[in-house]
C-alpha cells in the first residue's frame, strides 16, 4: 500500500514539471501571411478566407475589418461567428457574431463578405477561428501589438 501513495504521488509530481502549453492543439503558431496594396489583406489557413484590415490589431481598441469567404452558398449563409484564442494562456473570448446571414454578398471577387469590428483585449498571438453554424470553416493567426 506503502509503495501504491509513492507510485500515485510520483505520477502528480511528473504531470506538473510538465512544460506542456495551455493551448489544445500542437500546431506552431505563426501570423498568417499579408497581401498588401491598397490596404494589408490577412490570409487565412484555408485559402477560403482572409480580411482587409483597415488598421493594425492593437490590444483593448476596436477597430475595422472586412471578412472574404469563397465557399458554398449553403455553408456561407449560416450565422458567422468568430472565436479568439490566445495561444500564451489558452483563454477563449467570443470576438464577433453576426447571426443573421441569408443572402450572399459578393465582394471584390469573394463570394461573400461581412463587415465587422473586432477587438482583442491583450498583446500576444491570437487564433480568430472563424465558424458558419457551428462548423469551423477557417483560421487566421494576428500578432496584437500594445
Amino acid at each position: 500500500m506503502k509503495y501504491l501513495g509513492l507510485l500515485i504521488f510520483s505520477l502528480f509530481v511528473i504531470a506538473g514539471c510538465s512544460d506542456k502549453t495551455f493551448t489544445t492543439d500542437k500546431e506552431d503558431w505563426k501570423e498568417s501571411p499579408t497581401l498588401v496594396k491598397d490596404f494589408v489583406f490577412r490570409i487565412g489557413d484555408n485559402g477560403h478566407l482572409g480580411f482587409g484590415e483597415y488598421g493594425p490589431f492593437i490590444s483593448g481598441e476596436s477597430q475595422k475589418y472586412m471578412w472574404h469567404f469563397w465557399g458554398d452558398e449553403k455553408v456561407l449563409t449560416k450565422p458567422f461567428k468568430v472565436i479568439g484564442i490566445k495561444k500564451e494562456t489558452g483563454e477563449k473570448l467570443t470576438v464577433f457574431e453576426f447571426p443573421t446571414n441569408s443572402v450572399l454578398a459578393p465582394n471584390s471577387g469573394a463570394d461573400h463578405h461581412i463587415p465587422s469590428t473586432m477587438s482583442l483585449p491583450s498583446p500576444g498571438l491570437w487564433k480568430l477561428e472563424a465558424y458558419f453554424g457551428e462548423d469551423l470553416f477557417g483560421n487566421v493567426i494576428v500578432d496584437v501589438k500594445k
